[in-house]
């Protein structure tokens, strides 16, 4: 039995050592971890692939998360939720590595999540399995679920927050409940900073669309947000999905971890701005917010309004 560095155990040394293809089923998993991972291993060996099995039933929040890694990652990632109407519920937390001559399997308590690898978060422990069992079970399995490429989702984080002008002063920040909180664009003078924040990339030598959320007073607390560096999964009200980490000294933002122009593309175009242009106060006035609401759904996803 195992419980230390199970992440490099599990789930980085096979790759390194020849194996290509992982086959998971875990009662429950985050889409931001699976791609943090697949990143991972695609620098180790750019054919690698994951499918998995999420065998318990959920409010599924991170769907589009899931949705967006097999957009990015085509024919590296094929992922199942597990068909509660053909048959029980499944806790397993199995995970099978093959090659084109063997293959070896781990089986154990850890999810695959964040929380699940990382001891500090859970005491999790796996042992060696039989790879071909595993496989099995997870071929077993795959007959009775649906491919999240073609699974019917009805987006449950529709939230109506009641924003009207006033309700939050520039540069400020105000919480409507423990879990959600609605911050300002604008500095404490009313401006829209033009280097920093939606205009990130407006600084020489940088892609001009870099951006990020600005995070103000006690919307900083690692209580609140996860911890600096740890990813999670923006979900936003318009149904896009981004991987995001809490970034920066002193926690003041947020970044998407694939490439820092991948927000300030969706705020220019729901502003209906072009592409690289700076972004200014009028344009947010025009379009009728000059904030936007986090709410924190669970450890490793977040609902992003912005609604006008």
């Amino acid at each position: 039995m195992k419980i230390d560095n199970l992440k490099e155990w599990v789930l980085l040394e096979p790759a390194k050592n020849g194996f290509t293809e992982l086959f998971i089923v875990s009662g429950y998993a985050s889409a931001t971890f699976l791609n943090s991972h697949l990143k991972s291993l695609l620098e180790i060996n750019k054919d690698l692939k994951i499918n998995l099995i999420i065998g318990m039933p959920g409010n599924r929040i991170d769907h589009l998360g899931y949705l967006s890694i097999d957009k990015n990652f085509p024919d590296r990632f094929c992922g199942y939720y597990l068909d509660h109407s053909q048959c029980t519920p499944c806790h397993s937390k199995l995970y099978a590595w093959l090659n084109k001559e063997s293959c070896i399997g781990f089986s154990g308590s850890a999810n695959y999540s964040q929380n699940g690898f990382d001891q500090s978060k859970q005491v999790n422990q796996m042992i060696i399995d039989d790879g071909k069992k595993i496989i099995k079970f997870f071929n077993q399995l795959k007959d009775q679920s649906n491919p999240m490429t073609e699974y019917s989702f009805e987006p449950i984080v529709d939230y109506n927050f009641e924003v009207t002008p006033g309700d939050i002063n520039a540069g400020g920040f105000h919480f409507i409940d423990t879990k959600t909180v609605q911050i300002s664009f604008l500095d404490r003078n009313g401006s829209l900073p033009q280097r920093s924040g939606l205009n990130w990339g407006q600084r020489p030598s940088r892609e001009p669309n870099q951006a990020y959320l600005p995070i103000r007073g006690d919307a900083r607390d690692a209580g609140f947000l996860p911890e600096h560096g740890r990813t999670f999964t923006l979900i936003t009200d318009d149904s896009k999905s981004f991987d995001c980490v809490v970034a920066q000294q002193g926690r003041k933002a947020i970044e998407t971890t694939n490439n820092n122009s991948l927000l300030g593309c969706y705020i220019r175009e729901r502003l209906e701005i072009e592409t690289g242009a700076l972004v200014t106060k009028e344009h947010l006035i025009k379009y009728g917010r000059t904030d936007y609401i986090l709410k924190v759904l669970d450890d490793e996803t977040i609902y992003f309004d912005f609604k006008s």
